[in-house]
Order: structure tokens, then C-alpha cells, then sequence
């Protein structure tokens, strides 16, 4: 499962969670519910499906559900991203379920504590307010639906389950039934990258995260995000977070009480 993107929002009508993400890249993906991505301190560059974004200190990116998006953080980077159920917003949803905006982007004056939101009361005020912020600030534009999403998000769900296995995208097309030529061309026009890279960068951003719960050696986690070569694994590793698994650890202060076999 990437990260904290668990069953892609579908925990309920009322599914809100508030994370922080500090010098970190995300693959392109999507997911049914909405998400917020703050930027507290530093630059991201994010991808919105065809517009690209840069964004500073201050700057709030709204994502809709199933459109597609990834982002590159620089490294002192720090981010609040929040996953949240269309329904707690239910008549913004309900109004522009079958709209996106022209611009994601919104900058927000004052600064805001996403993890102070304890209550469904208190996320939906502030919740309002940001959708209040964004039609204020731009317009919406119909979405043009399409099987390929759907072809897209069934690629997305297939790796989710199998990254730690074997996983390639003819094993996919044969899952799904889709020609292998044209799964492959219409990955590439749709996420901008290819599918090796997208799957490397998948299994990467996961071994961040299991490398940060300091419960594993790197040799298990390289073959928990299916790398059966530990070279590889670390090359793979420097060339996408441009470090170690051991200076990534030590660079965000997790290597002073870590018990990990570094093997």
C-alpha cells in the first residue's frame, strides 16, 4: 500500500486524515477521495494530469477524486497532506461531483493547523472555507470522463497489491485483459512516465516508509518492496532520493535511536 493513501479514501463517509511528509516524491496516482496538499515550508513541484505546478510556503493544492497527480519535494521540503471523503463536503460534491478546476492551486493567507481538526465539526468549517476559497479563485471545468481512467486506476490497484512481487505490465495486461502495446503507450501519455519507473518510484517511496518504522533490515524491506538484488535496491534507492537508505534515515533525525540491521 503506498504510504498512507490506504483503499484510496474509501473508509467512509467521514475519512479524514492529516499527515507530514518532510523532503519526499510521490509516483503518479489517484484515488476517490479529495486531497489537500499544504506546503509548510520550501518548494514542490506537482503534477495535476496535464498542468504542472510550483509551489511555496503557503500555497494549497485541492485535488479532486480520480484525477491524477504526483509531486517532487525538495529536500527541507515539510508538507501537511490531507485525505479526506467527498461526502464530508457533501454539497460541494454534490454541485461539482462531475467538475475540476481550471487551477488546483490556491495560496492561503494565514497559516492552518490541519491536525487541530479533531472534530467532524471543525473539519467540516474549515474544509467549507477552502472550497469557498477555491471557486473564488478560479473556475471549474467539466470533466471529460473516460474508460482510461478506469483503465489507468485498474493498473494503479494492481500494483498496490503485487510491488512486492513480481510485477510487470504484460503480468497486468494478462490481469486485466488490455493489449500490452496499448496499455503501455497509454501509461506513458497518461502519468508522463514509463512503467518501470513508475514502479520503481512505487516501491521506493514504500521502503521510505518502512525504513522510517525502524521494525526491519534493509535487506527485508528490499525484498518486502520486491527487489530480490539488495544492489539494485540501493541503486535504485540513490537514484531516485539521490542518498543512502542510511543517510536517508540520518538526514531526518530517525538514525540516533534507530535498532535497524543495516545489512
Amino acid at each position: 500500500m503506498l504510504f498512507f493513501f490506504e483503499h484510496h479514501g474509501m473508509k467512509g463517509n467521514d475519512f479524514f486524515r492529516v499527515n507530514e511528509l518532510r523532503g519526499r516524491s510521490f509516483p503518479a496516482h489517484l484515488h476517490r477521495a479529495y486531497e489537500l496538499i499544504y506546503v509548510m515550508q520550501g518548494e514542490l513541484s506537482l503534477q495535476i494530469e496535464d498542468k504542472n505546478y510550483t509551489m511555496t510556503t503557503g500555497d494549497l493544492a485541492f485535488i479532486f477524486n480520480n484525477q491524477i497527480h504526483h509531486f517532487s519535494a525538495e529536500t527541507n521540503c515539510v508538507l501537511h497532506i490531507t485525505l479526506f471523503s467527498p461526502e464530508i463536503v457533501g454539497s460541494f460534491y454534490s454541485l461539482y461531483r462531475d467538475y475540476v478546476p481550471e487551477n488546483n492551486v490556491i495560496h492561503l493567507c494565514h497559516q492552518v493547523d490541519f491536525f487541530q481538526c479533531e472534530s467532524i465539526y471543525a473539519q467540516k468549517s474549515l474544509l467549507y472555507q477552502i472550497c469557498d476559497q477555491l471557486l473564488k479563485s478560479t473556475k471549474m471545468e467539466k470533466v471529460n470522463k473516460h474508460s482510461q481512467t478506469a483503465i489507468l486506476q485498474q493498473v494503479f490497484t494492481y500494483v498496490d497489491v503485487n510491488y512486492g512481487s513480481d510485477c510487470s505490465l504484460k503480468d497486468i495486461s494478462k490481469a486485466i485483459q488490455y493489449d500490452y502495446a496499448y496499455l503501455s503507450k497509454l501509461f506513458v501519455r497518461m502519468t508522463k512516465m514509463k512503467f518501470t519507473e513508475y514502479l520503481n518510484n512505487y516501491r521506493i517511496s514504500q521502503a521510505c516508509y518502512l525504513l522510517m518504522q525502524q521494525q526491519d533490515s534493509v535487506l527485508n524491506i528490499a525484498e518486502k518492496c520486491g527487489y530480490t538484488n539488495l544492489r539494485s535496491f540501493h541503486r535504485n534507492f540513490r537514484r531516485i532520493m539521490e542518498c543512502s537508505p542510511t543517510e536517508y534515515l540520518d538526514r531526518y533525525g530517525y538514525l540516533h535511536n534507530s535498532n535497524i540491521n543495516m545489512e
